[in-house]
């Protein structure tokens, strides 16, 4: 089968390649690729700031397919079905695994198309059927692929904000109008919120703007304070100056990061602020944001498109910033 992998750490360019069918275990399924997002994790990935798979390897952890095979431990009613996965398979015995949130795994997570586990730039993939989630009906394959990694990740991040500062009259500020930051500004939206948003590509800015948010491309253009700030950029630069504009016992969402080598932790003090990390969602997460989206209660980042074939095409794009939604893969199986 196509596959486009990755064979060397730095790299600006994935390989495309025949490669060998991945073989379905007991309890793993086939899924015939549709579409795969691209996320900004796998350019971090190629150029050597992120995690290190060992090469080659197969990226792309936002995949959307059919099931067109189960192993024996696999109830067949999956056959035929378009499913999205969780990406994060724990160890399954330490307390977060226990309690249903492997993605916090204290033995390290494995994470489909990241680390372990090859992903979605491929015809073909293999998961394990626990991780899988039926597609709504409503929802094509290609809108799917804007979700998978990005909807729960929002979703997780809008929701821990508004459990510090609940109230409908708090101001939020969402930093980064991506496929993150978009629809995390749309779920704030549905909740009753009018959240600002800070986006310095042009692309960007001009999307949220048509959507009805207020943007601004600086964050020397904002007025006055916020309860919440929801980082999705995660430019190091702008730490202090984002937890400048927080009132009192404001929180700091971090869903995009990079390493600080000044953080003006006395600030947080005097004013009690509650800084917390979000990593991707719960499987929970992936289910809502899927349902929202079916019933039109938000609507899913734009994206655009290319062939596998193409896939380097694509990555050129997104690392240059010419897009203004999310990058996808899409196959023709």
């Amino acid at each position: 089968m196509r596959a486009a992998q990755l064979i060397e750490i730095p790299s600006t360019e994935l390989q495309l390649a025949n490669i060998s069918e991945p073989e379905v275990g007991p309890s793993s399924v086939m899924v015939a690729l549709e579409a795969c997002g691209i996320c900004g994790t796998d350019l971090h990935i190629m150029e050597g700031s992120s995690y290190r798979p060992d090469v080659p390897f197969t990226l792309g952890h936002e995949p959307v397919g059919i099931v067109t095979a189960v192993g024996p431990e696999v109830d067949d009613e999956l056959l035929g079905r378009r499913v999205v996965p969780t990406i994060f398979l724990g160890c399954s015995e330490c307390v977060p695994c226990r309690s249903g949130d492997e993605r916090l795994c204290e033995n390290g997570p494995s994470i489909t198309g990241v680390n372990m586990q090859p992903g979605g730039f491929a015809q073909r993939m293999v998961l394990m059927a626990r991780q899988l989630l039926e597609v709504p009906s409503n929802v094509t394959a290609q809108v799917a692929a804007t979700l998978v990694d990005a909807g729960p990740t929002a979703h997780n991040a809008v929701r821990v904000a508004l459990a510090e500062r609940p109230e409908p009259a708090g101001r939020h500020l969402v930093v980064g109008a991506g496929p993150i930051g978009f629809l995390v500004a749309e779920l704030l939206r549905h909740r009753g919120h009018h959240p600002v948003i800070i986006e310095s590509n042009p692309n960007r800015y001009r999307l949220a703007k048509a959507s009805g948010y207020e943007v601004a491309s600086s964050h020397l253009e904002l007025e006055g304070r916020f309860s919440s700030v929801i980082d999705c950029a995660g430019a190091a630069n702008l730490v202090d100056h984002l937890l400048a504009v927080l009132i009192p016992h404001g929180i700091y969402v971090s869903v995009g990061y990079a390493p600080l080598h000044n953080f003006d932790l006395p600030l947080v003090s005097h004013r009690e602020l509650v800084l917390r990390g979000v990593r991707s969602g719960r499987r929970s997460d992936l289910e809502e944001i899927l349902r929202l989206v079916a019933d039109g209660k938000i609507t899913p980042p734009l994206f655009d498109a290319w062939p596998l074939e193409e896939i380097n095409v694509a990555l050129h794009s997104l690392r240059a910033g010419l897009l203004g939604g999310k990058a996808i893969v899409v196959f023709n199986n």
